[in-house]
């Protein structure tokens, strides 16, 4: 069906034997099936397919060429950082050098700072920058009494005490901060009612431990506590240990202290802490032309200013 007529190919009979025949009849060709899916591509015609090899050992260096043509100047680099010794040598020529330096470079609150002192070592120091224009170093602090000043030569020495309240700088620091240029000596007290007194003096020098940390005091220029201080002067330093007053007994170990004991005492700054009055003689925080060597004061501070 559908074909053109004499399209298909006749009927053929194919003989077998005597009695038997076969009829082969071809059929027409049926309709056309659908189209195949896609193939893949074949190489393209004259492609030739390189597979890479693993890489092999690196070759001897060649021989050098030669220089090329020189570079343009460069930017000039970075200055070389300084070394500690360095550093330390521009902040001991730099730095201030006593809290009067640093009032004069703006420094106007009260508080500790550090310093260098003329071997260029640094020092923490306390600034008083509020009492009579400032640029005070403190160099001894009485407040409630919580460290203990009855201490050796050594302790005096170097020094001792806590920041925040109680402390002597030390007399070595003491004779470096004094053995150059003119230092005014200031006494502040404050008893235990809040009422205040001082004691200025136009110049204080304490010597090397050589001279057992000799005072040498200049005159007394004012101040309503009045002067208890100067008959100590050219006095060595004594502590219980170490005896270079002029009495037959040891001052320090007499009234409880250490200073620059005469026979013995006017004042004795570095005594015990009593409240106010009190029945012993002399071994409190006295300073005898204020309120005598039966009174202790509850706040004492002794501070320097250069001049």
């Amino acid at each position: 069906l559908g074909q053109e007529r004499g399209a298909c190919p006749d009927v053929k009979v194919v003989g077998l034997g005597a009695q038997d025949k076969v009829v082969v009849i071809q059929s027409c060709p049926g309709f056309p099936g659908p189209p195949g899916p896609k193939g893949e591509p074949g190489n393209p015609a004259g492609r030739v397919l390189v597979f890479t090899g693993e890489r092999g050992f690196q070759g001897s260096p060649g021989k050098m060429g030669p220089a090329g043509s020189k570079g343009e100047k460069g930017d000039t680099g970075a200055a070389p950082s300084l070394g500690e010794k360095e550093l330390g040598d521009t902040l001991c020529q730099r730095g201030p050098r006593s809290c009067k330096d640093l009032l004069t470079r703006g420094i106007f609150l009260t508080g500790w700072y550090t310093i260098h002192l003329p071997d260029c070592r640094p020092l923490t120091v306390l600034c008083d920058m509020d009492v009579d224009g400032g640029g005070w170093t403190v160099f001894q602090r009485r407040v409630d009494g919580s460290i203990d000043f009855f201490r050796d030569w050594d302790s005096y020495k170097r020094g001792f005490g806590n920041l925040g309240t109680e402390f002597w700088l030390g007399n070595d620091y003491l004779h470096l901060l004094t053995a150059n240029g003119n230092q005014e000596l200031r006494v502040d007290l404050q008893d235990f009612q809040g009422k205040g007194s001082y004691a200025k003096y136009s110049s204080f020098q304490v010597s090397e431990e050589q001279e057992k940390y000799k005072l040498t005091l200049g005159q007394f220029l004012e101040g309503t506590a009045g002067d208890s201080l100067t008959k100590h002067n050219n006095m060595s330093f004594t502590t219980h240990d170490q005896d270079n007053d002029a009495n037959s007994m040891n001052c320090a170990a007499l009234f409880h202290g250490a200073w620059w004991y005469h026979n013995c005492h006017q004042s004795n700054l570095n005594g015990r802490y009593l409240s106010g009055s009190h029945e012993s003689y002399a071994d409190g925080i006295n300073w005898g032309t204020g309120q005598g060597h039966h009174y202790s004061y509850k706040v004492a501070e002794m501070k320097i200013r250069a001049s």
